[in-house]
């Protein structure tokens, strides 16, 4: 794909004052955002993508050859394509991953690596600097405990594993890749030292604090829309003496693998127009004041709406498009569970627009006493 694909993505974050700065100033990357209805499945098949646009692919065209002065790679030896995805609400990130190779390395050595590596790196945060070592803790056990990994990740996917787990993680804590933090699949017929393609799906979970002791005190980093995140990979591939013969970045440095200062901009898009529906009411709610039983309402609905209806349950409606209400004290409605007042209602909202008419209601989401 080329760089004129990410033209208009450019100009739309610029008037929005988005701010670059990480490897590749000015390029911004898309993260496609999955509806909660079409959120892929972990089998390495491609089906389940078939939705993401092209203009969401980054392919070979995107990499440099940064063992041979920053060349670009010669698809013939090395052709991927890999798709990122998103789902709202979850703090996850999708990979698609298809590679061809000239000759797949295959071989499994316990002692070091043998095979071609997908090797991603990903700061949630945009906190940046140095994220595997920290010259300024001398300890090396130290350093590795208490820094690598921490507020970024850097994952070493092996394409295909052979005889071995289907990633390393570069880092302090070798939980992050399981379940119920990460998964992959795989989907492969070449053998060593073939030629042919490797199809690799997987979703993983940023953190902005990952640290040894386990996920007890984690902190994942939360994916919004809109939000921009830093995100690069390489590939490290062996073609069978034994070294990295080809080590192809995303990123315009190698340094990618240990500082986040040196990964890519990655938006996190909002959904598809075409995905949607052309108007749907949908809402949310806040309790403001569980004493006074004040709860603010908010208008979270799809498509052009013109006018707001909202039925509060308890005999009295709204025309805000955010209102706030206060609901009068409750009177012979009781929890079956603690036999105290409390109000158990009804809330919907009916929205208008061109495109036509939408109703939603949420039963007892809304309760105060």
């Amino acid at each position: 794909m080329t760089l004129n694909a990410y033209i208009p993505v450019l100009l739309a974050a610029l008037s929005a004052g988005s701010a670059f700065g990480l490897s590749k100033p000015g390029i911004e990357y898309k993260i496609f955002q999955f509806p909660a209805d079409k959120i892929p499945c972990i089998d390495s098949r491609t089906d389940d993508w078939a939705i993401v646009p092209d203009s969401y692919a980054v392919g070979t065209d995107q990499l440099i050859e940064t063992t041979n002065h920053n060349a670009k790679v010669d698809p013939k030896n090395l052709d991927i394509k890999v798709k990122v995805g998103w789902v709202k609400g979850l703090n996850r990130l999708y990979f698609l991953y298809e590679a061809y190779d000239n000759f797949w390395d295959m071989r499994f050595s316990p002692t070091g690596y043998s095979n071609d590596i997908f090797e991603i790196a990903v700061d949630g945060d945009l906190s940046g600097g140095q994220f595997i070592t920290n010259p300024q803790i001398k300890d090396p056990v130290e350093n590795q405990i208490s820094f690598s990994g921490v507020h970024a990740q850097n994952y070493h996917i092996f394409v295909p594993p052979v005889n071995h787990d289907w990633c390393l993680v570069w880092g302090c804590q070798p939980w992050i890749k399981y379940l119920p933090w990460a998964n992959a699949a795989y989907s492969y017929t070449v053998k060593q030292g073939e030629s042919g393609k490797v199809v690799l799906e997987f979703w993983i979970t940023p953190f902005d604090y990952a640290p040894f002791e386990g996920p007890e005190k984690a902190v994942e980093s939360k994916l919004e829309e809109n939000r921009t995140i830093g995100l690069a990979w390489a590939v490290l591939d062996f073609d069978g003496g034994g070294k990295v013969d080809h080590f192809c970045c995303l990123s315009d440095t190698n340094r990618m693998v240990s500082d986040a200062s040196y990964l890519c901009a990655f938006r996190l898009m909002p959904i598809e127009k075409w995905l949607l529906k052309p108007v749907e009411a949908k809402w949310s709610f806040k309790i403001v004041d569980m004493a006074e039983r004040k709860v603010a309402f908010f208008d979270e609905s799809v498509g052009e709406v013109k006018s707001w209806k909202w039925d509060f349950g308890d005999g009295t409606t709204s025309a805000e498009r955010n209102p706030v209400h206060v609901y009068a004290k409750p009177t012979g409605i009781y929890r079956s569970s603690v036999n105290t007042p409390a109000l158990y209602t009804v809330v919907t909202l009916e929205v208008t627009g061109p495109a036509g008419t939408s109703k939603t209601s949420k039963f007892w989401d809304v309760q105060v006493k």
